[in-house]
């Protein structure tokens, strides 16, 4: 290695003599009349150029051995393979920096912060609003937010709401979710288990508008588990199942869940990429009728933080996102802002 460190030096010192115009050119322009010695004493020092010329050709395919029996590869800062070559330390970290899992892009029941402004099959105008997000308390892994491995718990929470815009914005329905996860996360694999809760409830707003109205209490409180994986980096698959050990009001035992999402990283600091994802629900409640979501857009994903802000069109069928009215089947499109932890 002592051996290899001194070449490399040299090669180094060389480049920029080699690179940078040599004494005798510029003798040549000073003054092209050259004495005998003088011409004796350029060939020899071109000679020495192209030794080292040949130096630096051995070095650099050495090092590139070197490299490639080491596992290093050059690629893009911002693209994270999900192939790691060599091992990273790991311990233990209180309230580390990102997640292991990450909520389903097109999923409108995951925790995040959003807004999408919609229009069904009835022609009716609703803005429904995401304000929530989920965050590590306690990690045994590598450290740091981009791509992180081992274990994580996480806690997560959010309301999802949804405003008629065409009666002054009044809240028509809210969904509430509550709920903490052990994630785990290897090379191309991660999963997770845990427990979450689901309440739904009506609008005060509603309520007045619609007296008849009968207000339902659906709640779940079930156990969870799911894994993902990607075949390459920017290509995830995911698939869930959740096993409510209380339901009521309508709600059932049984849930699941499975989706794909296309996500490339950005080659440079700053640029937009594009992104596509779709999301498949089956709940027993429904008779596992499914209710389907696309998206598709641009995002930006935050260099450090990992976050993914995205901006794009939603589309989604079937039965509804709001529980309160659980057994409403609606199609609705429009367009949205998601921001993803």
């Amino acid at each position: 290695m002592a051996k290899i460190a001194t070449q490399i030096a040299i090669v180094v010192i060389l480049r920029i003599v080699i690179h940078t115009p040599s004494s005798y050119t510029w003798a040549v322009e000073l003054d092209e009349k050259w004495y005998p010695d003088q011409v004796e004493f350029a060939d020899e020092f071109s000679s020495v150029f192209d030794d080292g010329q040949r130096m630096i050709d051995d070095v650099s395919a050495e090092c590139d051995a070197i490299c490639s029996r080491g596992g290093v590869h050059h690629s893009s800062p911002y693209s994270v393979s999900v192939h790691p070559t060599h091992p990273q330390k790991r311990g233990w970290e209180v309230l580390p920096d990102g997640l292991l899992w990450h909520s389903y892009l097109a999923d409108p029941h995951e925790p995040r912060i959003s807004m999408v402004i919609t229009q069904n099959n009835n022609a009716d105008f609703f803005w429904d609003a995401t304000l929530g997000g989920r965050v590590g308390l306690l990690r045994y892994g590598t450290s740091g937010a981009l791509d992180p491995k081992g274990w994580q718990w996480d806690l997560e929470g959010a309301v999802m709401t949804r405003l008629d815009l065409q009666h002054a914005e009044d809240v028509e329905s809210m969904d509430y979710r509550f709920g903490t996860l052990i994630t785990k996360s290897e090379g191309p694999w991660a999963m997770k288990f845990g427990y979450f809760h689901i309440s739904s409830h009506v609008g005060d707003e509603f309520l007045v508008r619609n007296p008849t109205f009968t207000r339902i209490n659906y709640v779940t409180e079930s156990m969870i588990l799911g894994a993902s994986y990607k075949p390459v980096d920017a290509i995830r698959l995911y698939g869930e199942m959740a096993n409510a050990f209380r339901a009521s009001d309508g709600a059932r035992r049984y849930q699941f869940q499975t989706g794909a999402e296309f996500t490339p990283a950005p080659n440079r600091p700053g640029k937009l990429m594009p992104f596509a994802a779709a999301h498949f629900n089956f709940r027993q409640a429904v008779d596992y009728d499914v209710s389907t979501s696309v998206q598709v857009g641009m995002g930006y994903l935050g260099p450090k933080s990992g976050r993914r802000l995205r901006f794009g069109l939603h589309y989604s069928d079937g039965p509804t996102s709001q529980y309160e009215f659980f057994t409403r089947r609606e199609s609705i499109a429009g367009l949205g802002i998601w921001f993803d932890y």
